[in-house]
């Protein structure tokens, strides 16, 4: 438990950074300094927190910033945020389960310096698998350590277990969506693939577009890497998935979207994670081993 004290101290230290950080972005600074504010508000902030926060790397300072977007979007929900010694980022209570969420955002690793460089002018293509694999790997790396928290007894069987993907670092310009034309997260989790059309082969005429399928994506070394962990027991342990690609708000609420996992342990109620904009279910098609995969308010497609 981190003190008064310490958080005074850390207040200072969090401010003095800020201010140099961002001093010629007067906008970001503001925003930036509201955002400590209210994640100090809620007395989240560790010592840990703090050395990587300030400790000048971008990535770190991307890591710790969706940490306290994502606080600040979940207090805002009207949960009671905390930040538990040795168990992931975050818990919080509804409806008498424990909630737990564990934030990640993910370098750009096999990613161009092209893709990266703000200031690119030309042509390039949209690197949507190296983005998804990034994605994926995010994923699959919080579930591994979910894997160790529930050995550790610190995620109870009970408890509900979320992962937050932010990917801010995989790109100048990131891209929620990828080359299916919805959410990275909703791609990272079910075999979702990009638009097809069929084709009449007597009239060569285009049929209506449909999702295809993609149960798997090669990675750098040509290995199959499965695009179906919510359709997977293996996965059962986790509840949801956060997306996001926001390093900032401008004053609204964070732009994100939530995918549920159907086989989950512990399911979490539509709604309660927000993105109701954007939020994805599935539910399994009676005598068929489908599932219907729905955005809310939206019709579904199976699966």
């Amino acid at each position: 438990m981190t003190s008064a004290k310490q958080h005074e101290k850390m207040d200072a230290k969090a401010r003095a950074f800020i201010d140099k950080k961002f001093a010629h972005a007067p906008l970001l600074k503001a925003e930036m300094t509201e955002l400590w504010q209210e994640f100090l508000s809620l007395k989240l902030p560790s010592t840990d927190f703090m050395a990587e926060f300030i400790n000048g790397k971008q990535a770190s300072l991307t890591q710790r910033t969706w940490e306290m977007m994502l606080a600040r979007h979940l207090s805002r929900l009207r949960y009671v945020i905390a930040c538990p010694d040795g168990g992931p980022d975050f818990s919080f209570e509804l409806n008498g389960t424990k909630v737990w969420v564990e934030a990640v955002a993910p370098l750009p690793k096999g990613l161009s310096a092209d893709w990266l460089d703000p200031n690119f002018q030309g042509v390039q293509h949209f690197p949507h698998e190296a983005i998804l694999l990034r994605w994926m790997t995010a994923f699959n790396a919080k579930w591994k350590k979910l894997l160790g928290y529930q050995q550790k007894g610190i995620v109870r069987p009970n408890d509900a277990y979320v992962i937050a993907i932010n990917g801010r670092m995989l790109g100048a310009f990131p891209e929620t969506s990828g080359i299916t034309r919805m959410p990275f997260g909703l791609e990272t989790t079910f075999p979702v693939g990009p638009l097809a059309h069929r084709m009449n082969p007597e009239t060569a005429l285009l049929g209506p577009a449909f999702i295809s399928e993609r149960y798997a994506i090669p990675n750098a070394n040509e290995a199959e890497v499965p695009t179906t962990p919510f359709l997977d027991l293996a996965y059962e342990g986790v509840s949801a998935l956060i997306g996001s690609s926001s390093d900032r708000t401008n004053g609204k609420p964070l732009d994100l979207h939530v995918v549920h996992n159907p086989l989950a342990r512990v399911r979490l109620p539509l709604g309660s994670l927000g993105g109701q904009e954007n939020e994805w279910f599935a539910s399994p098609v009676a005598d068929t081993g489908e599932f219907d995969l729905q955005q809310a308010g939206h019709a579904g497609e199976q699966l």
